[in-house]
C-alpha cells in the first residue's frame, strides 16, 4: 500500500498543487442532513426537501416498476 511518503512524484506534485489551490477557509456548507439547519435560509430548506420528497417518489416508482417486471417475468417462464 502506498503512502503519501512512498508515492510517487507526479502525485505529490498533484498534491501540492491541489492544496495551493484549496482555500482553508473554506467550510463545506451546512445540509439538513448534518442537524444544524439554522445557518439555511427557510426557502432553501424548503426547497431541497421538495427535491428530497421528489426523488423518494421516483425511488419508489423505479422499484415498484422493478418487481413488477420481474414477477411479470417469472410468471411468463
Amino acid at each position: 500500500m502506498k503512502t503519501r511518503e512512498t508515492a510517487s512524484a507526479g502525485y505529490r506534485l498533484a498534491l501540492e498543487a491541489h492544496r495551493a489551490a484549496v482555500d482553508p477557509a473554506h467550510q463545506r456548507p451546512a445540509a439538513p442532513d448534518d442537524g444544524d439547519s439554522s445557518r439555511i435560509p427557510a426557502d432553501a430548506r424548503s426547497a431541497f426537501d421538495d427535491y428530497r420528497a421528489q426523488a423518494r417518489e421516483t425511488a419508489s416508482a423505479i422499484q415498484d416498476a422493478a418487481i413488477r417486471r420481474a414477477r411479470a417475468e417469472r410468471t411468463a417462464a
